[in-house]
């Protein structure tokens, strides 16, 4: 199936009335997996767990406004968990109504298209929270025509699970693991992967390339451009995957190939970390040192309080926040930075050096200080090619 395309489009893509036609001419007649998010927005309303008449009529404008037309097939949808208790059922209802919405829109302009869920094919997860790349799903999609596929969410022991903030990405690169695909599109509200997150750092730069090794650690602290989960499945079969926006011929390619310099930046806020003599090795941590039963470990505000009870006696920092930045940083740099951020009264401390990568630890409230100084005294103006 390695001529199968697979594209997704993320939940800032469907924001209007046009958002249907701005895919409508992404898309030919070649055969396709659609993978589609929430819209924006409608995740975190059903995550409020607050269901009623009210909330899903309104629910149903939001696609209907999409879709351009009255559907009854389209509102019986939507109102299918007004008396649903199963939660991981009502937060991946998003994906599912808009799976429905835009077949039934591409169904209209002439296309043959199937809605594929994911609980009707066993679309299966371990017990980790992650795809099992071992099941068989190319049977579903053996046809010569357009399928979609609600993404966010597998099925675990026969119950709908999801899996995470951005695992439409995941999804994604998952079925073209699975379907054999050599290229994934991920349509996003930016075009490119930026050196630093573009509200923080207005002097961003666009990235054009960059490997998976680096695109999973900057997802996995903090840049929230990819699931860094979706990392896993396009790096073991070289799968190439491309982010740009549904108006813009630029992208970024994440692919096997060598970074060729490339500085990022990215951040994690809200950390606390947690010091002393552990009792035992915590499974669940953003980050973790550990030397002769003597730990640095950083987490969430959520992980903390179970990790803590991994720890003699701990002693815990809050208001904290993670800085990464990747790229071969020469010494001469790292002092330059190290410098001007003391200097500029920025609250941290060097938490991990490496030869292709640095990470500090830093006060809140310093972070977006500190990011735009490490900005500036790596990258110039021009695109990182």
């Amino acid at each position: 199936m390695s001529d199968l395309k697979i594209v997704k489009f993320g939940g800032s893509v469907f924001k209007d009335e046009n958002s249907f036609n701005s895919i409508l001419k992404l898309l030919d007649d070649s055969k396709t997996v659609i993978i589609v998010s929430a819209p924006f927005g409608i995740t975190d309303r059903l995550k409020e767990n607050a269901i009623s008449s009210e909330f899903l009529l309104m629910m149903y404008r939001r696609f209907k406004q999409l879709l351009g037309f009255d559907s009854s097939v389209l509102k019986q949808r939507v109102f299918e968990i007004e008396c649903e208790k199963n939660f991981e059922k009502i937060l991946s209802h998003g994906e599912r109504c808009n799976s429905l919405a835009l077949k039934l829109f591409l169904e209209k302009k002439g296309f043959d298209v199937e809605e594929i869920l994911p609980e009707n094919i066993n679309f299966s997860l371990t017990e980790y929270g992650e795809f099992n790349l071992d099941q068989k799903i190319s049977k579903f999609f053996e046809e010569e025509k357009t399928y979609i596929v609600p993404g966010f969410y597998g099925v675990f022991n026969g119950q709908i699970k999801t899996i995470g903030r951005g695992g439409s990405d995941y999804t994604a690169t998952a079925i073209a693991y699975l379907l054999d695909s050599k290229e994934v599109i991920l349509y996003k509200d930016v075009s490119s992967v930026f050196s630093c997150d573009p509200k923080i750092v207005k002097n961003s730069v666009p990235i054009t390339k960059i490997s998976y090794e680096v695109a999973e650690l900057l997802s996995y602290f903090g840049a929230k451009v990819i699931n860094y989960k979706a990392i896993k499945p396009a790096k073991l079969k070289d799968i190439n995957v491309k982010i740009k926006s549904v108006d813009s011929e630029s992208f970024t390619l994440i692919s096997k190939e060598m970074d060729l310099n490339v500085f990022s930046i990215s951040y994690l806020e809200s950390l606390i970390l947690i010091k002393g003599y552990i009792k035992e090795i915590p499974v669940n941590a953003k980050y973790m040192d550990v030397f002769h039963r003597k730990a640095w470990i950083v987490a969430t505000e959520e992980q903390a309080k179970e990790i803590e009870q991994c720890f003699y006696n701990p002693v815990l920092i809050g208001n904290l926040s993670l800085v990464f930045v990747t790229g071969n940083i020469n010494i001469e740099k790292k002092l330059l930075i190290l410098n001007t951020l003391y200097s500029n009264k920025c609250d941290f401390f060097v938490l991990k050096d490496d030869e292709k990568f640095i990470i500090l630890l830093v006060k809140r409230k310093n972070v977006k200080d500190a990011v735009n100084i490490i900005h500036n005294i790596l990258f110039a103006k021009e695109a990182v090619v």
